[in-house]
């Protein structure tokens, strides 16, 4: 192990993140074990065959690797290195290899089968892939827990295990399936609130069942979107008195003209603003509702830092569905365009005019064209979650903020690439500053060798 004096170390640290290093450096990195975050092939290659598992488990921790080399690392004999491997992108025959390695109590697992598939889910977003691969397995061991969970695979692959080989598999899909379809009742019900509790309100429903939970609100927001709900319950809960249940209901896709009807003029600001970006709703109707358009975590566009600091911000939408909602009346629905980064010029340019902030804001955070007097204009005007990433944006004019004494200010200005290469260079001596400099990837080459000594 190579031991650095500390502004050396954290200039290291810099450099391994810079995008501009080449490969040599990238190598020299390594050497030291210093675990570079730019991953050209040939230094995919080299942290592969590197015999320190800290820097293969950095690799497989980079979620830009290559998918060989991710399938390489399923394979590695350290299982905190697989481990950290999980993830997509991966080959089905990766896959299908770390599967096989779950089901083998000599690979020294400190985990369960269970609890193995459930990290994977979680690493892999709970990909379909993963119970596609597992239903096609050859042990039968790994088919059986596909059949276990039927509700994540196709009729084909159900099917399929219907007829396996394996009798085990087959009576396992068989009382899976079986399972799946009971209608639940009130003795099915846990008598505590909890994951149970709310998986079986999640379940096929009885009218006894819903019946018996009438006058538990928690309950009755699960009621709301179920589908085996009956009509005359759904038009029952519209006007329930709880404005959270009325919500719950106002997300149903089923729901009659005269219950949007009914939803659109709610007295509760919060049912009208779910319910005004129901997709029956033409924009007409959409421009009738009053609605609640203040900040909104779930949007990614939120008060203040405090709001979101634990909220993972906005899904992106298809891109046929962005480019509809960027022309709708409701700012909510244009927020969710603003999601999509290939959004085309015109409506770029409509949503950076627009007149609510969280369309600004929401397509400066997300757009790689959004227009630099917009980046500078949302950062001045907008203190919630995201606004530091503002200034990473390759638009951001940073030097008009070059003395601003703000810590966020100064790391991003470090790192621009806007900044004079003498300017660079000479914030490589500042203690605070020094590791962000080094990430600039308009670093001299020369520079960069010079760290390294």
């Amino acid at each position: 192990m190579i031991v650095e004096a500390p502004i050396v170390t954290t200039l290291l640290r810099g450099l391994a993140r810079n995008p501009s290093a080449p490969v040599e450096i990238l190598l020299e990195l390594i050497r030291r074990e210093v675990p570079p975050e730019v991953l050209p092939r040939e230094v995919q290659e080299a942290m592969l065959a590197h015999p320190s598992p800290g820097i293969r488990a950095a690799l497989a921790g980079n979620p830009g690797i290559d998918v060989d080399i991710r399938g390489r690392l399923l394979a590695d004999p350290e299982c905190r290195v697989a481990w950290r491997a999980f993830g997509a992108p991966v080959s089905d025959s990766d896959l299908s290899t770390l599967l096989t390695r779950f089901a083998d109590p000599s690979q020294g697992w400190l985990a369960t089968v269970p609890e193995l598939f459930g990290e994977l889910g979680e690493a892999m977003r709970w990909s379909p892939q993963i119970h596609r691969v597992a239903a096609a397995h050859p042990d039968p061991r790994i088919r059986r827990y596909a059949a276990e969970v039927p509700q994540r695979l196709s009729e084909a692959a159900i099917a399929a295990l219907q007829t396996d080989p394996d009798p085990e598999v087959r009576q396992a899909v068989d009382a899976a399936v079986t399972e799946g379809r009971r209608v639940m009742h009130p003795a099915d019900l846990p008598a505590r609130h909890g994951h149970a509790f709310w998986a079986t309100m999640q379940r096929p429903l009885s009218r006894e069942l819903i019946d018996h939970v009438r006058d538990d609100e928690d309950a009755l927001y699960f009621v709301g979107t179920n589908p085996t709900t009956p009509p005359d319950v759904v038009d029952e809960l519209i006007g329930h008195p709880s404005a959270t249940v009325r919500q719950r209901v106002a997300e149903r896709r089923d729901l009659s003209t005269d219950q949007l009807s009914r939803l659109a003029e709610d007295p509760d600001a919060g049912v009208r603003t779910r319910i005004s970006v129901h997709p029956a709703l033409t924009e007409e109707q959409r421009a009738s509702i009053g609605i609640d358009v203040a900040p909104d975590p779930e949007d990614g566009f939120c008060g203040t830092w405090d709001d979101c600091r634990h909220r993972a911000g906005g899904r992106i939408p298809s891109l046929d569905d962005a480019s509809r909602w960027a022309g709708s009346v409701n700012p909510l629905l244009r927020r969710r365009a603003a999601h999509h980064p290939g959004l085309p010029s015109d409506a770029v340019t409509a949503l950076a005019g627009d007149t609510d902030l969280g369309v600004r804001v929401l397509l400066a955070r997300h757009h790689p064209g959004a227009p630099p007097e917009l980046l500078l204009r949302c950062y001045h005007e907008y203190q919630g979650c995201g606004r530091d990433r503002l200034l990473e944006h390759p638009n951001f004019p940073i030097l008009e903020l070059a003395d601003d004494p703000g810590e966020q200010v100064q790391r991003a200005l470090a790192r621009s690439p806007q900044l004079p290469a003498d300017r660079i260079v000479a914030l490589l001596d500042d203690p605070e500053l020094g590791e962000w400099a080094a990430s600039n990837p308009a670093l001299p080459i020369a520079e960069m060798h010079r760290i390294l000594g």
